[in-house]
């Protein structure tokens, strides 16, 4: 077997820049090819979305000691970067502190949110569940009934209690 000897003199130059117009030119399809999930775009979307995640596991702990304010801070830090499922529980921090207005629109934020229930078990049940308590506490019972029966219908056992008081 004969034994091959490592390249050398010009043989090593060009392979060296074929090697690197190869690489510049794999850079640039990773980087801007905008049908590829590994562009600039995506790759800082990711990044967003993680600090929106980690954003998110921070209000969870104020939310879990009942600290809704500072909780809704970090819920909005999640939002704006990128992580949509915390107007959920944005909106139920709202509800706590009696901000109807702003709690409606984070609960109905939430709602639009696509991947909700793979983020949080009973998501949308609970999302139901706390507009329907929005709409109560502002006394339109057309409203709170309908979100109340979605809530009922995806699980939720407390929106019937609340469903019984308002018929």
């Amino acid at each position: 077997m004969e034994k091959k000897q490592p390249l050398r003199g010009n043989k090593l130059i060009i392979f060296g820049i074929l090697f690197t117009a190869f690489m510049l030119f794999v850079g640039y399809k990773i980087l801007f090819n905008s049908n590829d999930e590994t562009n600039i775009t995506a790759i800082n979307q990711k990044l967003k979305s993680g600090k929106g995640i980690e954003q998110f596991d921070k209000g969870l702990e104020y939310y879990d000691q009942k600290k809704y304010t500072e909780a809704s801070k970090y819920f909005e830090e999640s939002i704006n970067n990128g992580f949509p499922v915390a107007h959920a529980l944005l909106g139920e921090c709202k509800l706590h502190l009696n901000d109807l207005k702003s709690a409606q629109y984070h609960l109905l934020q939430a709602l639009a949110v696509e991947n909700g229930e793979n983020e949080l078990a009973g998501y949308y049940s609970g999302v139901e569940y706390n507009l329907g308590m929005v709409y109560y506490m502002q006394k339109d019972t057309k409203n709170a009934i309908i979100h109340l029966q979605k809530a009922n219908q995806l699980g939720n056992k407390d929106a019937n209690t609340y469903l019984s008081k308002i018929r």
